[in-house]
């Protein structure tokens, strides 16, 4: 069996759904299949993208809103209390990572967060991690790029809520 590749996250193009690095997804979670990113929503208040395989489910999941953003995290925060969530880093925001079939994929993270003057939330979700991983921490590695991309993209600077 081959080692896993432990080294930590790192932020390089090309990214799927405009915020996650292909290759660090591809190097943490194993995904070898080719993936089409699907993108929804109006960029300029909200967007939906899912990274389908040519079969079964798509393995990432990112869904991002300005609206309605402390009470979904207030919600997560209560619905999800018993999954045993990690609370994210505080320079993320107000958030939560969880592990497990909490959503469609395996792990799932969340985040308040502001840009500029607006209050944006962001979801990523994804497929397993390859054994040896620490999910939650790859978890808040993508949260954490995502957040960035979503500045470069809307051109604000991302802070805590």
């Amino acid at each position: 069996m081959p080692t896993p590749d432990l080294r930590p996250v790192t932020n390089s193009a090309p990214y799927l759904c405009d915020f996650i690095p292909e290759a660090e997804f591809r190097r943490i979670t194993g995904v070898r299949d080719p993936l089409r990113a699907n993108m929804t929503g109006l960029p300029s208040d909200n967007g939906l993208c899912l990274a389908h395989r040519s079969t079964g489910n798509p393995p990432l999941g990112i869904h991002w809103d300005y609206d309605d953003g402390p009470q979904i995290i207030a919600d997560h925060e209560r619905d999800y209390a018993d999954n045993s969530p990690h609370k994210l880093p505080a320079d993320l925001g107000r958030g939560i990572a969880l592990t497990g079939h909490v959503r469609p994929r395996t792990n799932y993270v969340i985040a308040l967060f502001r840009c500029g003057k607006e209050r944006p939330w962001m979801s990523i979700d994804f497929v397993p991690v390859v054994r040896g991983r620490d999910a939650v921490q790859d978890m808040v590695a993508f949260m954490r790029i995502a957040q960035q991309r979503f500045g470069e993209i809307h051109k604000c600077t991302p802070r805590p809520s």
